[in-house]
C-alpha cells in the first residue's frame, strides 16, 4: 500500500539567478552555429584548446570535428534567449521548468534525457505553481492508466510503528489530555518500548517514537515514473539505424501539448515546438 495520502503543498521552488540564459554561440570547424551554451561551459572549451575565441561577442569556434551537425539553422536551440517567463514575461523569481517531469525523464534512454535543454524553460513562481496543479492531474490520470500510484508501488506497512508514533505526538502535543487517556497512551509507548531504551529518560523515548516510519520501501517497490517509463519502453523499433522507442515519444509529446494547452505561454519562442527533436542521436 502507498503511504498516507497528505494534501497536497505548494512546493518550494529556488529562484534563479535572473540571467540564466548567457547565450554563447557555439560554431563548428566549418563556421556553422551549432548550439548555444553558458560561458562556463565556454570556458571548459577554451582551457582545454578545445575551442578559440572569436571576434563576436561570446562566440567560440570549436578547433576539433564534432560528432554531429548541430542544430538546424532554424531550430529552436540555436537562436538567443531572453531571461524572462515564457508565460507572462516577468523577470523576477525565475525558475526552470521541466515540461517533461522530471519524474519520468530520469528513468529514459540516454539518448532522450542527456540533452533535455528543449524542454526546460522559464516560468516565474506564481506561472510555474500556477501550472503545476494541471500537470499533477495529468501525473494522476497516467497513475490510473498504468495503475501505479503517484507514491509509487510495493510499500511495507508497519502498525506498530504508527501506532507507538500516533500514542507519543498526543503526550508531547497535547498536554492538557485526561489522565486517564494519558495513561493509555502512555502503555502504548511503553509497550512498544525497545530494551536498546531501558537508559532512556521518558522524553528521550517520546520524542524518538514520534520520528518513527510507519512503512518503507519493500523489496519490490518501484516508483512511479519508473514504472511508467519501463512500459513506454517495450515499444522499440530500429529507424534510420537507432533505436528508438514510439510510445516515448508520444509521452514526451503529449506533456509538450499539454503544457501549452494550460499555460499557453504567449512569450515562448514560436520556433520552440511540440514536435521538436526528442533524441540527441
Amino acid at each position: 500500500m502507498p503511504p498516507e495520502k497528505r494534501k497536497l503543498k505548494e512546493v518550494f521552488m529556488q529562484s534563479r539567478s535572473n540571467v540564466v540564459y548567457e547565450n554563447w554561440k557555439v560554431y563548428s570547424q566549418q563556421g556553422k552555429l551549432m548550439f548555444r551554451c553558458n560561458e562556463k561551459k565556454a570556458q571548459w572549451y577554451l582551457k582545454r584548446q578545445l575551442a578559440t575565441c572569436l571576434p563576436e561577442t561570446r562566440a567560440i569556434q570549436l578547433t576539433f570535428k564534432a560528432k554531429g551537425d548541430g542544430h538546424r539553422s532554424d531550430d529552436y536551440m540555436v537562436e538567443d534567449r531572453v531571461n524572462a517567463c515564457v508565460a507572462c514575461a516577468s523577470t523576477e523569481g525565475l525558475t526552470l521548468h521541466h515540461v517533461v517531469p522530471d519524474m519520468y525523464r530520469r528513468w529514459m534512454p540516454l539518448v532522450i534525457k542527456s540533452k533535455s535543454s528543449r524542454d526546460l524553460l522559464l516560468l516565474c513562481k506564481h506561472c510555474h505553481d500556477r501550472y503545476e496543479r494541471d500537470a499533477t492531474a495529468l501525473k494522476k490520470q497516467f497513475a490510473k492508466i498504468y495503475d501505479i500510484p503517484l507514491e509509487g508501488k510495493g510499500w511495507v506497512q508497519v502498525p506498530e510503528n504508527r501506532e507507538a508514533r500516533k500514542a507519543a505526538s498526543a503526550l508531547l502535543r497535547h498536554p492538557n489530555i485526561p489522565e486517564k487517556r494519558r495513561e493509555e497512551l502512555a502503555d502504548i509507548v511503553k509497550n512498544f518500548q525497545k530494551p536498546e531504551w531501558a537508559d532512556w529518560d521518558w522524553e528521550k523515548i517520546l520524542t524518538t517514537c514520534c520520528e518513527l516510519k510507519d512503512q518503507f520501501q519493500g523489496p519490490d517497490f518501484v516508483e512511479h515514473g519508473e514504472y511508467v517509463v519501463a512500459q513506454l519502453m517495450k515499444s522499440q523499433e530500429i529507424r534510420e539505424g537507432k533505436t528508438v522507442w514510439p510510445d516515448l515519444e508520444i509521452f514526451v509529446k503529449q506533456w509538450r501539448q499539454h503544457f501549452m494547452d494550460h499555460l499557453q505561454p504567449k512569450h515562448l519562442s514560436e520556433r520552440w515546438s511540440v514536435d521538436g527533436d526528442i533524441y540527441t542521436h
